[in-house]
């Protein structure tokens, strides 16, 4: 465990010295003092309440109403309720369940976390792969309120964009696309990720979609200090609008506006400092959605696993930089 002055996160840049963020890097502001369990007066209480904290209690303390929207009352049968709806597909991801049917069979196995979770009866699978599109608009908004968490607590010095392929080639809403490796048949996943991997935006779309008109969605609401991409996003639109926003566009030339000759790899442009997205795609993709993308039909259902997949890693590097531990991106600890 580290000492609670310093937050060290180990950098695979050709910085020899780590990456030290300090108090005065690191300022909690009072929207995450809730986080805090109560009766805890010391940093390493607080340490080892949370280190043993399971993922429902994780999910309880900060999917509540500060980040969830209460729902209006409405006359009939409450159901289950948005909140206790919102906490129970983020679980799904923390815990790796791959699908609604696992999702059942584990709240039934487990009837306690699904107390917890604030079930009062178990939902047939059907009911939770009606909440996936019902709450699409819910999860999108709390990706954002949880990545402002971070956002206002840790200073974004460098925001990174990029794209990867979610392959599906049986989805009727897929589309083919084209990558540096080839044709594929799928979708798109868009994120923009601050200096430590972590994601602060995401939007998913076929993967027909070209990059460059994603961008100032993705930035929009952000601040940073230097904006990354690479040349699929350059365009002048979207150097204007980081100008816009206060930051510095390092955005890689089209090579074919410059010719083969002009060409620049990546690993040169951005001296190394493009490999947070791209270990947050590999990492989202083969540890959180565990191709679990590929059995919900609809971009809608889509974007509902993903948006909650991103969100079990933002709620996860919380409880890191609480604890003051470096795996900003652990999600093994609650897996069965």
């Amino acid at each position: 465990m580290l000492d609670s002055n310093y937050l060290r996160v180990f950098s695979r840049s050709k910085v020899k010295a780590p990456l030290l963020i300090t108090k005065d890097n690191l300022k909690w502001s009072q929207s995450l003092t809730y986080l805090i369990p109560s009766g805890v007066h010391n940093f390493k209480s607080s340490q080892r309440l949370l280190g043993i904290m399971e993922a429902c209690e994780l999910i309880r303390l900060i999917l509540n109403k500060a980040t969830i929207p209460t729902e209006p009352k409405r006359a009939g049968n409450p159901g289950y309720g948005r909140k206790t709806a919102i906490r129970v597909l983020v679980y799904s991801r923390l815990k790796g369940l791959e699908n609604d049917t696992r999702i059942f069979w584990h709240l039934t196995r487990h009837q306690q976390d699904a107390q917890r979770l604030g079930l009062h009866t178990i939902p047939d699978r059907t009911t939770i792969g009606r909440w996936w599109i019902r709450y699409l608009p819910i999860l999108e908004e709390l990706m954002k309120k949880i990545a402002n968490l971070i956002k206002d607590n840790i200073h974004t010095t460098h925001l990174i964009v990029d794209s990867t392929p979610l392959k599906d080639m049986y989805d009727l809403e897929a589309k083919w696309g084209f990558t540096s490796r080839g044709p594929v048949k799928g979708f798109k996943l868009s994120v923009a990720v601050n200096q430590l991997g972590l994601p602060l935006r995401a939007i998913v779309t076929p993967n027909n979609c070209f990059d460059s008109p994603i961008l100032p969605k993705l930035i929009k609401d952000l601040e940073a200090d230097y904006v990354l991409a690479d040349a699929g996003y350059h365009s002048l639109k979207n150097i204007q609008a980081v100008k816009d926003m206060g930051a510095i566009p390092i955005i890689a030339v089209n090579p074919r506006r410059q010719g083969k000759e002009g060409k620049v790899s990546n690993s040169v442009f951005f001296g190394g400092r493009r490999w947070p997205v791209e270990q947050l795609n590999g990492h989202c993709k083969s540890n959180v959605l565990r191709g679990c993308w590929v059995r919900p039909r609809g971009l809608l259902k889509k974007t509902s696993v993903v948006m909650a997949g991103l969100i079990s890693i933002n709620v996860g590097a919380i409880l890191a930089l609480l604890e003051g531990s470096g795996g900003l991106k652990e999600v093994s600890r609650y897996w069965d």
